[in-house]
């Protein structure tokens, strides 16, 4: 990456500090005589296993070339999306910590698997394997959560009346 300033060479910061603006950090550069683009980046921890996220807030100055290797050497962690700046701090909540919370889900799916009689390893596999097929079904297919839980639930059925509980209990 090609980017000269009197002290920074040829560089670019890359920034996974949350909520640091990419301007804050370009000031404190700036009082050390630094000019350098900064790239804001916002990973889950996902990424560990090459299923994440990782939000990209780009310097506008920042040439497509060096973006386009920087994004490359992302590609590994998963799914990278360019966004701006302005929304990063708000997403961060839906994809970044998100993860904990499907993590509690898939263990309360297992642990009622558990109290029904399902050995701990399959219930937890049955959950997880569930929870990845449904994220498949809404990035695949396109459709909205709310479409695909309604094609689940059968008049009557057993899927309806969970799906009546958890309602009851703001979920």
């Amino acid at each position: 990456m090609k980017h000269s300033s009197n002290e920074g060479g040829d560089k670019v910061i890359v920034s996974i500090a949350a909520g640091v603006a990419k301007n804050a950090i370009k000031e404190t550069l700036a009082q050390q005589g630094i000019g350098l683009p900064v790239v804001r980046l916002m990973p889950n921890t996902p990424v560990a296993v090459g299923k994440g996220m990782i939000l990209v807030s780009p310097d506008k100055e920042l040439p497509q070339e060096d973006l386009s290797l920087l994004l490359a050497a992302l590609a590994p962690g998963g799914l990278t999306s360019i966004i701006d700046e302005s929304y990063i701090d708000a997403a961060t909540p839906v994809f970044s910590c998100s993860p904990a919370y499907v993590y509690m889900f898939i263990e309360a799916l297992a642990d009622g698997g558990v109290m029904a009689g399902v050995p701990r390893d399959k219930a937890q596999s049955f959950a997880a394997q569930a929870v990845l097929g449904a994220a498949a079904m809404v990035l695949e297919t396109g459709k909205h959560p709310g479409q695909l839980k309604d094609e689940v639930c059968s008049p009557g059925g057993s899927t309806i009346v969970g799906v009546e509980e958890l309602e009851k209990s703001a979920f």
